[in-house]
């Protein structure tokens, strides 16, 4: 199945998408994923210059949005202990 696209998300305005778009956030599944992060509701708040619990009812309708097993992963942050930084030791 392909990526739900964020203006096809009932209650997000165009002015909206466009603002997320231009964090290169486009779809549901990468809001909800942001949002699951630490400060992720809150930077979503930010990016659309909205008070968090109206990024919280922007989220929950791109959550309701997904399919159900979708949105449980995409919820769940995710495990990047064994990433590092990406900077090689001297």
């Amino acid at each position: 199945m392909a990526d739900l696209p964020l203006s096809a998300v009932p209650g997000w305005s165009p002015d909206q998408v466009a603002r997320m778009g231009r964090a290169w956030v486009t779809t549901a599944e990468q809001v909800v994923a942001v949002s699951a992060t630490d400060g992720g509701l809150h930077s979503v708040a930010e990016q659309l210059g909205i008070p968090d619990a109206e990024a919280q009812r922007l989220v929950a309708a791109a959550h309701a949005a997904l399919p159900s097993a979708t949105a449980r992963e995409m919820a769940q942050p995710a495990d990047t202990s064994q990433y590092g930084l990406g900077v090689l030791k001297p």
